[in-house]
Order: C-alpha cells, then sequence, then structure tokens
C-alpha cells in the first residue's frame, strides 16, 4: 500500500489487530457470562431441554453478542486504526482473534459454572440424557447404565466446556466468514481513477 498517494490510509503490518480484538472479545465475554447467569437465575436455562423457549432466547442472545462484538471491532479498527481502508484477510483476523477470545472465557466460564455454580444442572443433563436413551432408542435400564459408564467422561465440566467452546469458535469463524465480507473496504490503488 502506497500511503504517500493515500495519506489516510495506514500501513496494516504497522498496527496489531491483538488490542482491538482482546478489548471488544473480553468485553462479549463478560457480557454473555453476565446474560448466562441471569437466564439462569430467572430459570429460563435449562440445558436438558435443548428445545425450549430459554434455550433459543440464548442462543439468539449469544449469537447477537458475537456478531455485535465483530462487527464493532472490525469498524473501529478499520475507522479509527487503519484509515478508513481494511482488507478481506484483516477484517477475518480481528473477529476471529475476538471470536476467539469469547470461545475460551466462555470455555473457563462453562467449567466454573458447572462445577460451583450449578453442580446440579449436570446431574439434569445425565437424567435427560437416561430418558431419551430409554424413550427413544428402546434401552434397558441395563444398556443405559453400561452405556452411561461407558460415556461418563462425556458428561464431565471439562468436557462439556471444551465441546462448548469448540463449538463457539466454529460460530465464531462462520461470523468472521461473513463479517469480514460485508466490512471489507480496500484502498484505492495508487494510479487508479
Amino acid at each position: 500500500m502506497d500511503t504517500l498517494d493515500n495519506p489516510q490510509a495506514v500501513d496494516p503490518k504497522t498496527v496489531s489487530p491483538w488490542p482491538i480484538s482482546m478489548r471488544y472479545g473480553g468485553i462479549a465475554a463478560v457480557v454473555l457470562i453476565i446474560l448466562g447467569l441471569v437466564m439462569y437465575l430467572a430459570g429460563l436455562s435449562d440445558p436438558s431441554k435443548s428445545n425450549s423457549a430459554g434455550s433459543w432466547i440464548g442462543n439468539i442472545l449469544n449469537f447477537a453478542v458475537m456478531v455485535g462484538a465483530a462487527i464493532i471491532a472490525v469498524r473501529k479498527h478499520r475507522d479509527e486504526e487503519l484509515g478508513g481502508y481494511v482488507n478481506f484477510g484483516r477484517a477475518f483476523s480481528v473477529s476471529f482473534l475476538v471470536n476467539l477470545i469469547i470461545a475460551v472465557v466462555s470455555a473457563i466460564w462453562v467449567i466454573a459454572f458447572f462445577s460451583f455454580i450449578a453442580p446440579e444442572m449436570m446431574d439434569a443433563i445425565i437424567e435427560q440424557s437416561k430418558t431419551q436413551m430409554i424413550e427413544q432408542r428402546g434401552m434397558t435400564e441395563e444398556q443405559v447404565e453400561e452405556s452411561m459408564s461407558m460415556m461418563g467422561w462425556a458428561f464431565s465440566p471439562v468436557f462439556m466446556s471444551i465441546s462448548a467452546g469448540f463449538m463457539m469458535l466454529v460460530m465464531g469463524v462462520i461470523i468472521s466468514l461473513i463479517v469480514a465480507a460485508v466490512m471489507k473496504k480496500e484502498a484505492p490503488q495508487a494510479g487508479v481513477m
């Protein structure tokens, strides 16, 4: 990028995407934790009922916060740090870093939540899984107990944390691709009229 021909443009190599990504990723993670706590205290979140209205509301709010944080971070990075221009790659990296921070903080939060705040929810998830095995798969009590003993690791806070973090990261990649495609604004090339 020739900054002499375009004095407003800033060379992206001189500006790190990390500070703005960490700021908005951290803010979004805190907002998501507060939303989760409010939903839990209001009785709206029940992980054992994945198709409940509270679950849908929580998922929509999580998605909105992730998208909003990515858009704000990319816009501020583009307009305030890069002189109004950002290419697709840089927009994707800022958005992805925001969502990576959200995923990591959320994964740590899931461990704390299921271990200390609401361990009874883990029991409810296990009971719901047993009920589904009996009702939907026609398994006997003995088969369910054998299956649960083999899959006990899948019902630990650490595994729930890893799977939640991974799902948020996958969703974050999709969000980042869309945000980068929408928010990119290429700097005009030197000599092009």
